[in-house]
């Protein structure tokens, strides 16, 4: 039920929202300016270099808090004795949805991009 649940969710939090969307978003930014992503992006989360390359990423995380539901209850009587249990219902559940995404420069060209997490999504 749970899984059903998250699922539920993750379908709500993305039904506009795509990996592709992202992707796509993040491919219009290869062979742009570094000064260009950092005037729309913001200060990068992090900076190194590697190689002779720059790579900069930006981070964001969040958490999204799913209240659970309650169980409904089931009466059963044996005899002269009446029992009543919990039936189903779900724990709350606190869900990380984060994203990280990195983007690798030559000079102040960007090349490529990478990301990880599972809330790296974007309009299509």
């Amino acid at each position: 039920m749970l899984r059903y649940l998250l699922l539920a969710v993750a379908v709500v939090l993305t039904s506009c929202a795509t990996t592709a969307g992202y992707e796509k978003s993040l491919n219009s930014w290869v062979g742009a300016e570094e000064a260009d992503l950092v005037r729309a992006w913001g200060p990068p989360d992090q900076t190194y270099e590697a190689g002779g390359r720059k790579f900069i990423a930006y981070a964001s995380q969040r958490n999204v808090y799913l209240p659970g539901t309650p169980p409904a209850y089931q009466t059963t009587v044996l005899g002269n004795t009446v029992y009543t249990n919990p039936v189903a219902g779900t724990a709350p559940v606190d869900v990380v949805m984060s994203c990280m995404t990195t983007f690798e420069l030559q000079g102040s060209k960007i090349l490529s991009w990478s990301y990880k997490g599972n809330a790296c999504k974007g309009k299509e």
